[in-house]
């Protein structure tokens, strides 16, 4: 099985350590991010690995070189221009004819990908997401009213629960049947590609899981994720 790493991005929200290194490669305990990545993912059997780049995309290429000093084999497949989550595979569409792994570059996670796979392959879908559940608690109090603008309960700054997605994704090469060939601009597979499956009728899935995942998108989510212990 192959995986898609996206190592495009240009890390915005983590400037200023973005300005001259490429997100994959800030480091997190003493490794960059993506050697994180392709070492969780090699721990799975996953070997065959396709990255995604395009913000100083040759550092990365200069770093990991074709992977084999990290046991494991690496194509890359450069954007000249942002092509979005979705938009970026059309680039690869030949290299990918079998199940396939998508991850973001900055997605660190313990996620059993052997269940996660297998779960895939039982529910017989071309998309499955990996979830996660968070708590996020209201600023305000929260009134329900009646018809009559009476008023039904207050609640005072309740928590919610909500299910939410990473950049975790199982696919099915039956998915680029819905993506253009030649996005026109950017193109995301939570922004274009799922709400237009779910428009269509299309059945895909969602695993939820428990285990540790962080997305590295800011420069609070970095400091956390160096400060904690016992990670990897």
């Amino acid at each position: 099985m192959k995986a898609v790493i996206l190592g495009g991005g240009k890390g915005t929200r983590l400037r200023p350590l973005t300005y001259k290194t490429p997100k994959p490669l800030l480091l997190v305990k003493g490794k960059p991010i993506l050697e994180h990545v392709i070492n969780y993912l090699k721990g799975y059997g996953i070997t065959d690995l396709i990255v995604t780049t395009e913000y100083m995309g040759d550092k990365i290429r200069k770093y990991f070189g074709d992977g084999r000093k990290f046991g494991v084999n690496i194509e890359y497949s450069e954007e000249k221009k942002p092509l979005g989550t979705a938009g970026c595979l059309t680039l690869i569409k030949d290299k990918l004819k079998e199940t396939f792994i998508l991850i973001g570059g900055d997605n660190l996670t313990k996620l059993n990908l052997k269940k996660f796979i297998e779960f895939h392959k039982k529910k017989g879908g071309i998309l499955t997401a990996a979830l996660f559940e968070f708590e996020e608690k209201s600023k305000w109090g929260i009134y329900n009213l009646n018809k009559d603008e009476s008023i039904r309960n207050f609640l005072e700054k309740p928590v919610f629960k909500h299910t939410a997605g990473t950049m975790i994704f199982c696919l099915e090469p039956e998915i680029f049947e819905h993506i253009p060939e030649k996005p026109k601009g950017v193109m995301n597979l939570t922004d274009h590609t799922i709400p237009e499956l779910l428009k269509k009728g299309v059945k895909i899935f969602g695993f939820e899981f428990k285990d540790f995942w962080e997305d590295i998108g800011s420069l609070d989510d970095y400091k956390r994720v160096n400060s904690m212990k016992d990670i990897f």
